[in-house]
């Protein structure tokens, strides 16, 4: 059973990769970002849970942190990121959340490229509505914050809250970072929920335009 596990996985990644790699993407936005990476200044990316399929591949030249959920999908999702050369940590807001987030700093802090990723709407919505986690962890990194949009013309789309997407072979797809937001350490709980609404706003809006074809 385990042997069947590691091969359903083994598959999936597989699959993920060669399907990303068919799309026809556009990319925009590279620039700002490469200079931030070069920088090693500390990154948390944002991408919404029901659009991240494309992202798997695209952000694994960062070998980024994640946080995936302790939930039975969450093993299938955390193999999978681990073979894209994640790190995974497991828990959520419900269960192992604040032990997984520690162990993340923790493990950017040793990095010479300290760099995160977090599906900001997961693991159970919301959809498209950014919750905490996200600007605390780039507030405690004392980083940046950049939103992504992912987008594919021509894709499949589930029935679940968050209408994740798989796009189809060869389609055209987008990858478009936003503009880096710089998050300060010592934000208030005023000022906090502030910017994580203020956040939320341009992190829809990037992918509102970005989901136009």
């Amino acid at each position: 059973m385990v042997k069947l596990r590691h091969q359903a996985e083994r598959w999936s990644y597989l699959l993920v990769k060669a399907l990303v790699k068919s799309l026809r993407m556009e990319r925009r936005g590279w620039e700002p970002l490469w200079r931030l990476v070069i920088a090693g200044k500390p990154i948390t990316f944002q991408v919404w849970h029901g659009d991240m399929f494309i992202a798997f591949y695209h952000l694994s030249i960062f070998k980024p942190a994640a946080i995936v959920s302790q939930h039975g999908d969450g093993d299938f999702a955390s193999s999978t990121l681990e073979q894209f050369g994640f790190a995974t940590f497991r828990g959520s807001s419900t269960r192992g959340g604040r032990e997984a987030f520690v162990a993340m700093l923790r493990h950017l802090s040793e990095r010479d490229y300290p760099i995160n990723v977090f599906a900001a709407d997961g693991p159970r919505g919301p959809r498209r509505q950014l919750k905490p986690g996200i600007l605390a962890a780039a507030s405690k990194t004392n980083g940046y914050l950049v939103p992504i949009a992912m987008s594919a013309k021509h894709a499949l789309r589930a029935r679940s809250w968050d209408k994740f997407v798989v796009p189809l072979p060869f389609s055209k797809a987008r990858i478009w970072y936003g503009e880096p937001i710089k998050i300060e350490p010592s934000l208030d709980r005023l000022g906090f929920d502030q910017k994580l609404a203020e956040i939320t706003t341009i992190c829809r809006t990037l992918q509102e335009r970005a989901d136009r074809y």
